[in-house]
């Protein structure tokens, strides 16, 4: 980068500054945030923490909204990410009858949530 001789130098993030980023996962209805869950830092989501913490409050909190229904007729859209491919995530995702939405392809000319 130039820099003139009257400007100050521009700051340079440290290198572990990328070691602060958190994941978080939010699920929402029609009436707002449903679900956020941080995953833990230093930890990488995989099928069973997906499983095990975070379907677990989604389907509490639906339960809580819609006691009749339960989670049937829930239809959740996901990325192509491995956790949420996963056999274990799917199985746990069909056991409760939550209806999974097919994922275009990823296209610079498809961008489902570009508006």
């Amino acid at each position: 980068m130039w820099v003139d001789g009257q400007g100050d130098r521009p700051v340079v993030l440290r290198p572990g500054f990328q070691s602060l980023k958190r994941m978080f996962t939010v699920f929402f209805n029609y009436s707002g945030p449903l679900v956020v869950d941080i995953l833990p830092q230093d930890t990488t989501m995989t099928s069973t923490y997906y499983v095990q913490n975070v379907l677990s409050q989604v389907k509490s909190a639906i339960n809580e909204q819609r006691p009749k229904v339960s989670t049937s007729r829930t239809l959740l859209l996901h990325d192509n990410a491995g956790p949420y491919k996963a056999r274990a995530t799917t199985q746990s995702l069909w056991e409760l009858g939550i209806q999974v939405l097919p994922h275009p392809v990823y296209s610079p000319n498809l961008a489902p949530c570009g508006f």
